[in-house]
């Protein structure tokens, strides 16, 4: 693998110190298309959910996990110290998360908590639904979360700080900049937030359903991340991204449990450097990419100690060529993990990755067409090859109909493939999850409305599904076949000063395939996947001052399976109000905001409690 990457090396050696004088021709659009995200590449069919987050209502003590549950059809499950998203029925696992683009998955698991990752860090954040393995490579399932923070737009310099206050011991601090010094900027932020956790709920688990205290559920965090970006001339950019985060937390059990001691510690370090470079039709983009995870979980009542320490090194290299209507985008990632885990057949593994893909896009003032194909070549598996096809077709000036068919699929995880523990074994011979995907949809656009509407049918086979086997041992296996289709919508009514935003997911995710004579949930619904979930806020902007009142419906879900009735968690409508307000003689602005407004008692996952009515108090103040 050594050689490929002294390939890619070279070639971005070549393209820098080549052609450094040439201008920019009259290509149609070439400083856009050639700079431009892969994302953005390859939109064609996909509809992108975009959040600024200088417009979140919830200062800088605002998560993932809350951002995308209280704005979004996607459904998240909040257990323990976990919070984890559901795309289109399927799987935690099935949502890829990325960082400028570059994966973060835990490597061990395969996931991401929601409810560690803090959006104060981020300038945008993109919520995509759907599957995009062919350019973003495993996990890719049922959607994709980008976290872009290397996007630096700035005119002046400035120095802020905010504080946010809340309920149940909520406190968040940070200090932030940003500074433009002709083709040097850049931005950064240190944040700390400490929460009690330490709600009332009604447990259920009890007789009578009496009120308790979530006395155990503590969090820490800090975190630190800068961005530069310095622009040597025109054509080349130099880009440095560094995201630090340590999170310590007191993991809170089920209200069966009435005591514990367990703890989970992550420390994380990221850290990013890309050389960007275009000539007349000719851009390519080189990542070196550093991630490293730390984590531990300890529960000394039950004598579990359990910690892994992973480390990668990402070198990916982006080349488009664009030729009037047509642009080529080749690319190549080569990744190089390792992995101590005390819970693993070996101490340290060691495994690497060389992935590949080609597109070929055409776009014309009526329709456009991308065809996408990926190629994997993985050290311990076969990988099989990856299309996708898309299709947009502009009907009217206000209408525009849209088509998506594309592979997805999931590699198996270190946790699959090397665990051994008590009563629980990986296995070696698993091979990659395989899913295909077909959509279909339509975006309708006039002055003050915006409608767009999408249905799909996703097929995942070669699911991988965690059994116990005859010698009474749980073992993965890929044994199971899902089936996932439904209907997403959103619409974008405005007037002057007043705007209505809703989204409704209609998801039907079952199980095709018994994974046992035992097994009787073929044809049900899958667990925590709610058949319908809405949203809808009211926004109102009158200069300075901002209000929102917005509405959250999760149906009913399934929590358990039973012989005769499956257990269900029951269908909630939860009601926020936020105020903002900019003061026009100081720098400063101040929000506030209910949530849970009419204080609802609900659950996202089986005996594990939510907070009632919270309060939050933010103020930022900045020096320009």
């Amino acid at each position: 693998m050594k050689k490929y990457l002294s390939y890619i090396y070279l070639i971005c050696l070549l393209v820098e110190t080549s052609q450094a004088q040439m201008a920019m021709d009259t290509i149609k659009l070439p400083e856009v298309k050639l700079t431009e995200s892969r994302l953005t590449t390859h939109d064609i069919g996909t509809h992108i959910n975009v959040i600024k987050t200088d417009e979140l209502s919830e200062g800088k003590s605002i998560n993932l996990a809350n951002l995308i549950s209280s704005s979004s059809s996607v459904y998240i499950k909040q257990y323990g110290a976990l919070a984890t998203p559901t795309f289109r029925g399927t799987s935690s696992s099935h949502t890829l998360v990325l960082w400028n683009e570059i994966p973060i998955n835990s490597i061990a698991n395969g996931l991401s908590d929601f409810s560690g990752i803090y959006c104060h860090n981020f300038s945008q954040i993109d919520i995509v639904q759907g599957g995009n393995a062919s350019v973003f490579g495993s996990g890719a399932i049922g959607g994709t979360v980008h976290l872009n923070s290397n996007t630096i737009l700035t005119q002046k310099d400035e120095l802020s700080f905010s504080s946010t206050f809340g309920s149940y011991g909520l406190s968040s601090h940070s200090i932030g900049f940003k500074i433009n010094n002709g083709k040097l900027t850049s931005k950064g932020s240190i944040g700390f937030l400490n929460h009690d956790n330490n709600f009332e709920f009604i447990n259920t688990t009890q007789l009578g359903a009496p009120t308790a205290i979530n006395e155990y559920g503590k969090i820490k965090s800090h975190s630190q991340n800068i961005d530069i970006v310095y622009r040597l001339n025109t054509n080349t950019n130099y880009k440095f991204s560094f995201w630090a985060s340590d999170l310590e937390r007191e993991v809170s059990q089920n209200m069966t449990v009435s005591s514990s001691d367990a703890m989970q510690y992550d420390i994380s370090k990221r850290l990013l450097f890309s050389l960007q470079r275009k000539f007349d039709d000719f851009g390519v983009v080189f990542k070196q990419a550093y991630i490293k995870e730390d984590f531990r979980y300890t529960e000394i009542l039950k004598m579990i100690d359990s910690y892994y320490i992973a480390e990668s090194h990402i070198s990916d290299l982006d080349i488009k060529l664009l030729k009037e209507n047509y642009l080529v985008n080749i690319g190549a990632a080569y990744t190089n993990n390792q992995i101590q885990n005390n819970n693993f057949i070996s101490l340290s593994i060691h495994e690497s990755n060389l992935a590949t893909f080609s597109a070929l896009k055409y776009e014309s003032k009526y329709f456009s067409i991308n065809s996408v194909l990926r190629k994997e070549w993985q050290s311990s598996f076969q990988v099989p090859l990856i299309p996708m096809l898309t299709f947009e077709a502009q009907i009217f000036n206000s209408l525009k109909l849209k088509s998506k068919y594309n592979r997805n699929f999931r590699s198996p995880t270190y946790n699959d493939r090397f665990w051994v523990g008590n009563g629980a074994n990986g296995n070696l011979d698993l091979v990659p999850e395989d899913a295909w995907n077909k959509e279909i949809g339509f975006d309708y656009n006039i002055k003050n409305l915006n409608i767009s509407v999408t249905g799909y049918h996703l097929h995942i086979s070669d699911m991988i599904f965690w059994q116990q086997m005859e010698n009474g041992n749980w073992m993965p296996n890929n044994i199971k076949k899902v089936f996932s289709r439904g209907i997403e919508s959103a619409v974008n009514l405005s007037f002057s000063n007043l705007s209505f935003d809703g989204n409704y997911a209609f998801t039907k995710s079952t199980s095709e395939l018994a994974t046992s004579s035992l097994d009787n949930t073929v044809g049900e619904q899958l667990r925590y996947v709610p058949l319908h979930k809405g949203f809808l806020s009211i926004t109102l902007v009158d200069k300075n001052l901002k209000l929102c009142l917005s509405k959250l419906f999760t149906g009913q879900v399934v929590a358990t399976y039973g012989s005769i009735e499956n257990m269900t968690l029951d269908s909630f409508l939860l009601t926020d109000f936020t105020f903002r307000y900019m003061l026009n003689s100081q720098p400063l602005s101040i929000q506030a905001k209910i949530k849970n407004l009419m204080n609802k008692s609900y659950v996202t996952y089986q005996n594990y409690p939510n907070p009632g009515r919270e309060y939050l108090f933010s103020i930022e103040y900045i020096f320009n």
